[in-house]
């Protein structure tokens, strides 16, 4: 399966010579267009995120963009996930596109809703609320440990 036409590309790290800082500016000015100045819609319901700041930015826009270390307890950049922060608006606002694997699981007392573009090997993760929908997170899902564990839980997902 190819990249769906409605996916935009990846940025690449490698097209900033090496600079971080105007790398990492250029993620959040996409997180805010497609986040914050427009408002992505999941299957009627809107979506909301953590808007509490964390140095300077949303926390999920960190979450996006970073992952957590079991071993120092702290977040940590993870460039795939920056390089990947053009995909989850339009994986949300096209979450009913047969390419698209989509499927709810409980986490405790929380309902999450999936959406995996297995193809690409990126999942987005929402949770369900009251009167909306909420970004928790997105990661690449490249690992065989990740992709069996996710095809295993799509099987017996809430339906």
């Amino acid at each position: 399966m190819t990249q769906p036409s409605w996916l935009p590309d990846a940025l690449r790290y490698s097209d900033f010579d090496g600079d971080w800082e105007r790398f990492l500016t250029t993620v959040y000015q996409i997180f805010e267009r497609d986040f914050k100045k427009s408002r992505p819609g999941y299957r009627g319901f809107p979506l909301s995120y953590d808007s509490r700041l964390e140095d300077g930015k949303e926390a999920v826009f960190w979450h996006l963009i970073s992952q957590y270390n079991e071993r120092t307890g702290n977040r940590e950049m993870d460039l795939r996930r920056c390089e990947r922060i053009p995909w989850p608006s339009p994986i949300i606002e096209h979450s009913q596109d047969k390419q698209l694997s989509v499927w709810k699981n409980k986490r405790g007392k929380e309902i999450r809703i999936l959406l995996w573009l297995e193809a690409m090997d990126y999942l987005v993760v929402l949770k369900e609320s009251r009167n909306t929908v909420i970004l928790l997170t997105a990661y690449c899902t490249d690992r065989d440990h990740t992709r069996n564990r996710l095809r295993r839980e799509r099987n017996i997902g809430l339906k």
